[in-house]
C-alpha cells in the first residue's frame, strides 16, 4: 500500500529554510526554539518521513539533556567545551532540519521550476542545478569506491579509513577528485543542452502553485516568529 503524505510547494519549503537561518543568526528564547523544532517534526510527519523526523527530534532533546546536565559544572574547562558543543549543535539543528525537510520528496526539476517562477536569474539557476545533481553523483561514486575496496579487502571497516589516512587519500580522495571535474563538466553540458540558459519562457510538467497546506505552513512560520518576539 502506497503511503499517503502531504506535499508542499518548494517555495514554501524555501521560506522554512530562510526562517530557520534567521533563527540561527539572531538569539531567540528557548521556548521559541522548541516551538519551531516541534513544528518541523510535525512537517516531517505530514511529509511522510516519520522516522527521519523522530531521529532529528530525538537528537534535539538529547542535546538539550546534555546541556542541562553539564551546565551546573560549567566552571570546568572540559565541561564548558562539551557544553558549548551541545548548545552549538542544538542551535544549528533547526536549520539542518529545515534543509532536510526542503529536500525531502522534492525533485530537482521541481526546484528548477519553482526558481524560474520566482524569476531567479538563469546565471544562478544553472550553477544551483549542477550543484543539486552533483552531490548525489558524488555520493554514488563514493559508495562504488567503498564497495570496490571492500571487495579487494582494503579498509573493510570505517575505522580503517581513519587509522590509515594515506591509504584513504590514495584509494578514496584521489579518485573522487579526479572524477569530480568530469562530473561537473558533464552536468554543466547537460544543463545547457536541455535549454536551461534559454531566456525564453520555459514549460514544466510540474504544477508549481501554493495550496492550502503551503499557506498554513507560512502562517505557522509567521506565528512562530511573533511568539518568539513576544517571549
Amino acid at each position: 500500500m502506497e503511503k499517503v503524505y502531504v506535499t508542499f510547494d518548494p517555495r514554501s519549503k524555501l521560506c522554512t529554510i530562510l526562517f530557520a537561518s534567521l533563527l540561527l543568526m539572531f538569539p531567540i528564547p528557548f521556548q521559541a526554539e522548541i516551538l519551531f523544532v516541534t513544528l518541523m517534526y510535525i512537517l516531517f510527519i505530514l511529509n511522510g518521513s516519520l522516522k527521519k523526523g523522530t531521529i532529528f527530534y530525538g537528537i534535539f532533546w538529547l542535546l538539550v539533556l546534555g546541556d542541562h546536565l553539564m551546565f551546573p559544572f560549567i566552571d570546568h574547562s572540559i565541561v564548558a567545551f562539551f557544553d558549548f558543543l551541545f548548545v552549538g549543535n542544538r542551535r544549528m539543528l533547526p536549520t539542518i532540519m529545515a534543509a532536510a525537510f526542503a529536500m525531502n520528496r522534492t525533485k530537482i526539476s521541481e526546484w528548477i521550476a519553482a526558481l524560474k517562477k520566482c524569476h531567479v536569474p538563469f546565471g544562478l539557476i544553472i550553477p544551483l542545478t549542477v550543484l543539486f545533481r552533483f552531490f548525489p553523483i558524488l555520493l554514488q561514486d563514493f559508495r562504488s569506491i567503498r564497495n570496490a575496496m571492500k571487495y579487494r579487502g582494503i579498509a573493510i571497516s570505517t575505522v580503517d579509513l581513519f587509522i590509515h589516512p594515506l591509504q584513504t587519500m590514495e584509494y578514496i580522495i584521489v579518485p573522487i577528485l579526479m572524477s569530480a571535474e568530469n562530473t561537473s563538466l558533464d552536468l554543466s553540458s547537460a544543463a545547457l543542452v536541455r535549454g536551461l540558459a534559454n531566456p525564453k519562457a520555459h514549460t514544466s510538467v510540474y504544477e508549481i502553485r501554493f495550496n492550502v497546506q503551503d499557506y498554513i505552513l507560512i502562517g505557522s512560520l509567521i506565528l512562530c516568529g511573533i511568539v518568539g518576539r513576544l517571549m
